[in-house]
């Protein structure tokens, strides 16, 4: 039995990662104890490594310098029967040619080739070991076969085998033919040392048996572990190959070579370890960095392959800061996972869902036009709508901003790299947020958006203070269906004509919520309504909306304490609305301000009302005289009898607790009719009139 002098005295502590840390260099190593000329092969026939004996062998034929790809070595025909033996092991079958191969001057390489299946080298390059068994090779196995000797490898790879052993870089062990099992085992034991059971290597190596190659795993100081049962341990690596030349023609069993690699991560961390680098923990969708790798071959494909087009969407969520504020962390991790889910089943099975911060995300989808990208991302809007996460009496939603890059098939994309083009979706996603989230907005890649003097769209300005001349107060007249008069005006917040461009009043709007002055801003919108309340005298109610931050702040209901409790009148006139979202993420909040401004004399509503149930199990308990219809409870309701009988149920059971209903967004005299139809008592929109400027104002 050949044993390196690796194993001998205190070499055996010097063995492991600091001699040989790479599989790379394993496979290279090995290319020399084989006794043919080999090779280690791309799929294309490029040349990553070989041994001196392809060296030699070429030399012999008259090619001084072996070329870097096989297809320059072998003439046309040899290179047409050898290509389809290199798919097949790529393909992960291990296949032979038995044929002579020749090189382009005419000279004969081998009459026999081998292919392994492949490994994975020098980073990300996967090869096969091509085995070139020429002519003299041949005749020495023959020869070999006439051996009285059966338990002894044929010479030239004993030899091989013995001037390798002092050299290679790790431990190793030649088993002899007709060696017991318990033998082997006795001597894997010896050479690892420590406490190692003699009984379950047995069992270990009677079960493989001629299988080869296998790997078994020995934990550093610890006894045998299958593979399935590692620890976050060192282990002792153990690869049993067949040695080379051994002669495959006689019934005894083949030599098996044992290479030992000490100090070896467990395999388990390193695949958990490679995972986690390419995987978000939470969610388990891609992580930033391996959605630039997919994006890269998704552009690599699109560079070739001309039927698709590219969706990249940049997705951010909206408001998700209060679900953790307000639900706590797990709320919002829960959330999260909910919106992966959506993500994955909106980009279907050929698109790729991705997390790259923290409520952020993002995807892409193959598709043939700018309108199939717009509707992937309205149906990820749908789906992201459709989220109700309830974490005790609080119910949470969820919508988002979310920017497109579109890249057609006519655009080259040599100048692009996967980063840029998801920067200009983020850009997209900025422009969504400029007018307060849950939107969509698409930008077409072009060939002038990789120049660098591209120009960058400014972020959204959060108010760093509130100035009230950046706003105006404007109103939109709501109307009794009934009576067809005015009854209310609809107090809405505008910006001055001299904002950013870009910015809208919704975008600011919402950059005041998260920047915590809602409240300041509501605050003066409420004193500009009641001061021009009492100038006008007008009877009609004005419809004003608060945010749950104000509803809960103690200036805010000081304020109307000082101007209302003294003047029931101008607290009549006065209704205070704020939105289901806010109402369904605090409804303590919310219900105890409305019992405050309802024993103050104000009319109360619920804003954006869309029939959700934790709303209207509520409603027999609440103050509220005013639901103000979702837009989309009222849309089509002229096209859709199926619509119209469902809001007219929704519109009954209001009635029967006493709350009148206003439709919003009508538009035409059709619409009005059914909605009178339906008993809905008010409505307001472009039908009756736009939003003026509030000309009371002082």
């Amino acid at each position: 039995m050949q044993v390196s002098a690796r194993l001998t005295g205190d070499r055996r502590r010097k063995s492991g990662p600091g001699d040989a840390n790479s599989l790379t260099g394993f496979h290279t190593s090995l290319l020399e104890v084989l006794p043919h000329a080999a090779a280690y092969v791309v799929r294309d026939g490029r040349i990553l490594f070989k041994n001196k004996r392809l060296n030699a062998v070429c030399a012999e034929a008259g090619v001084e310098t072996v070329p870097h790809n096989l297809k320059s070595l072998l003439s046309s025909t040899s290179w047409n029967r050898f290509e389809p033996v290199l798919s097949a092991a790529f393909g992960g079958v291990p296949a032979q040619l038995s044929a002579p191969i020749s090189l382009r001057s005419g000279a004969v390489l081998c009459e026999n080739l081998i292919c392994t299946s492949f490994v994975s080298l020098t980073g990300e390059h996967q090869a096969v070991l091509v085995q070139f068994d020429g002519p003299e090779a041949v005749e020495n196995a023959a020869s070999a076969n006439n051996r009285t000797a059966a338990n002894e490898l044929p010479n030239d790879a004993t030899e091989s085998a013995g001037r390798l052993l002092e050299h290679f870089p790790d431990d190793v062990l030649v088993f002899e033919r007709g060696q017991t099992l318990e033998d082997r085992a006795r001597t894997l034991r010896d050479a690892i040392g420590g406490n190692c059971q003699i009984g379950m290597l047995i069992e270990t190596l009677d079960a493989i048996g001629e299988e080869l190659p296998q790997t078994l795993y020995i934990a550093e100081n610890h006894g045998f572990e299958a593979a399935d049962h590692l620890g976050g341990r060192q282990m002792c690596e153990i690869r049993l190959v067949s040695v080379p030349g051994a002669d495959s023609g006689q019934n005894d069993a083949a030599a098996t070579m044992a290479i030992l690699r000490r100090n070896v991560d467990c395999p388990r961390e390193v695949a958990e370890n490679k995972r986690l680098a390419y995987q978000d923990p939470l969610t388990g969708l891609e992580n930033r960095r391996a959605f630039t790798r997919s994006l890269k071959r998704e552009m690599d494909r699109l560079a070739t392959e001309k039927e698709t087009g590219l969706a990249v969407f940049y997705i951010d969520l909206d408001e998700f800061k209060k679900v953790n504020d307000l639900g706590g962390h797990d709320a919002g991790d829960d959330m999260l996972l909910r919106v992966a889910t959506c993500l994955r089943l909106c980009v279907g099975a050929f698109g790729t869902a991705a997390r790259i911060g923290g409520d952020e995300f993002a995807g892409m989808v193959p598709v043939a036009s700018e309108g199939m990208a717009l509707d992937v991302a309205e149906q990820i809007l749908d789906a992201l709508g459709r989220i109700r996460l309830e974490v005790a009496d609080r119910v949470f939603t969820i919508s988002a901003s979310i920017g497109i890059a579109y890249i057609d098939t006519c655009l080259p994309l040599s100048d692009f790299d996967a980063s840029a083009i998801l920067v200009l979706a983020d850009r997209a996603c900025l422009r969504g947020k400029r007018v307060g989230g849950r939107s969509v907005h698409l930008h077409t890649v072009q060939s002038k958006d990789c120049s660098p003097s591209c120009g960058v769209p400014a972020e959204v300005q959060d108010p760093g203070h509130f100035r009230g001349n950046e706003l105006s107060l404007h109103v939109a007249p709501i109307v009794d269906l009934k009576k067809g008069s005015v009854c209310g005006s609809d107090v809405l917040l505008r910006l001055q004509a001299d904002r950013p461009e870009g910015q809208t009043s919704h975008g600011w709007i919402s950059a005041a919520r998260r920047s915590g002055l809602i409240a300041q801003v509501d605050s003066w919108t409420l004193e500009r309504v009641l001061d021009t309340a009492e100038d006008c005298g007008a009877r009609t109610f004005l419809s004003v909306s608060v945010s749950a931050e104000s509803a809960r702040a103690p200036e805010i209901r000081d304020g109307l304490f000082n101007r209302l409790s003294a003047n029931p009148l101008l607290a009549s006139r006065l209704c205070l609305e704020i939105g289901e979202r806010d109402y369904l993420r605090e409804p303590a909040t919310v219900e105890s301000f409305f019992r405050f401004v309802s024993d103050l004399g104000c009319q109360t509503a619920i804003d954006d009302f869309a029939g959700h149930w934790p709303v209207l199990c509520r409603l027999t308990g609440m103050r509220v005289e005013w639901l103000k219809l979702e837009a989309g409870l009222t849309q089509q309701v002229v096209e859709e009898p199926a619509k119209a009988a469902i809001l007219g149920g929704l519109v009954r059971a209001a009635n029967e607790l006493g709350i009148k209903v206003i439709a919003k967004h009508v538009e035409t005299a059709e619409e009005a009719a059914t909605l009178r139809d339906l008993n809905v008592e008010a409505a307001l929109g472009c039908y009756f009139g736009a939003p003026e400027p509030w000309l009371w104002e002082r």
